[in-house]
């Protein structure tokens, strides 16, 4: 069975819009639906379909690509009768690359196999830069051979394909990714406070580690920008690592596991939110530490 080429994509973010437009000029058919009607117009503009409601683009879609930013968010765009799980009748399939909690995507998984669709839990490691370089890592959970299947549409989003396993061991793999990023980031923005505290530019933080072998990081490159310029245009939204921390914590106490540097960085983060950076880049925990 060849690989469809009817490719709907439900949210268009900072990184499914990215995702989207690497599907168009890879070839594929793509429609697409978002809830702010404004973010579809450069689609439009290149000839892709724009749909009304979720439940429209599933209809003339052979699979869908889901990229939205919580549970609540899949839970509108997938339920009710506009939603796209009330069009799908069989045959069709169902991509996830959002990061979601685990029990949420075994029960989507379970949804979808009694509703004859095939699925895959496919969050992925990587922010807005390499989203639009088609540089992303793509953790999948699923049937092996449906990834197998799938793998043309997903090479066009990322540099490669890491299979955990059944779903939703992609999320769970996602989850364990994303709490590296989140502790790297607590660490760069302290160390950077720390300098500026001590009397140090703390662009020699940054020129140290690029020195070290052992510490020369391309996450620190990414950030080195926003920590020395404070400029926290958004790459990985605050409020976006925050539920992910919170996703972490949570599937950590279900077995009985305490995570207690990652529950300092959700801490963090939460003060972050609460004072106003949540659609900020997550690196603006350095104006947290840093402000009086």
């Amino acid at each position: 069975m060849s690989v469809p080429h009817r490719i709907g994509v439900i949210g268009l973010g900072i990184m499914g819009r990215a995702m989207a437009m690497n599907l168009h000029k890879a070839g594929f058919q793509v429609s697409v639906y978002n809830r702010t009607r404004k973010n579809t117009t450069e689609f439009a503009d290149l000839g892709c379909r724009v749909a009304s409601t979720p439940r429209d683009l599933a209809k003339s879609s052979d699979l869908i690509i889901t990229m939205v930013s919580d549970m609540a968010a899949m839970d509108a765009v997938l339920e009710g009768p506009e939603g796209a799980l009330s069009a799908f009748l069989g045959g069709n399939a169902l991509i996830n690359m959002s990061t979601l909690s685990p029990e949420y995507t075994a029960a989507l998984a379970k949804k979808c196999f009694i509703a004859g669709v095939e699925f895959l839990d496919c969050p992925v490691s990587g922010s807005k830069p390499l989203a639009r370089d088609a540089q992303l890592v793509i953790l999948a959970g699923g049937k092996k051979e449906t990834v197998e299947k799938f793998t043309p549409v997903l090479k066009a989003m990322g540099r490669t394909i890491i299979y955990a396993g059944q779903a939703p061991a992609g999320t769970a793999l996602k989850l364990c990714l994303n709490l590296i990023v989140a502790q790297l980031n607590t660490a760069l923005a302290e160390a950077a406070a720390l300098a500026a505290a001590q009397g140090l530019d703390p662009a020699l933080v940054f020129g140290a580690l690029e020195e070290s072998p052992a510490l020369n990081c391309g996450y620190f490159a990414l950030k080195k920008d926003n920590i020395l310029k404070k400029d926290f245009s958004p790459a990985f939204p605050l409020k976006h690592m925050l539920k992910d921390a919170r996703l972490m914590l949570a599937a950590a106490a279900r077995d009985g596991l305490e995570l207690p540097v990652t529950a300092a960085v959700e801490k963090l983060l939460a003060k972050s939110y609460n004072t106003g950076y949540a659609d900020k880049d997550l690196s603006v925990v350095l104006r947290t530490l840093t402000e009086k």
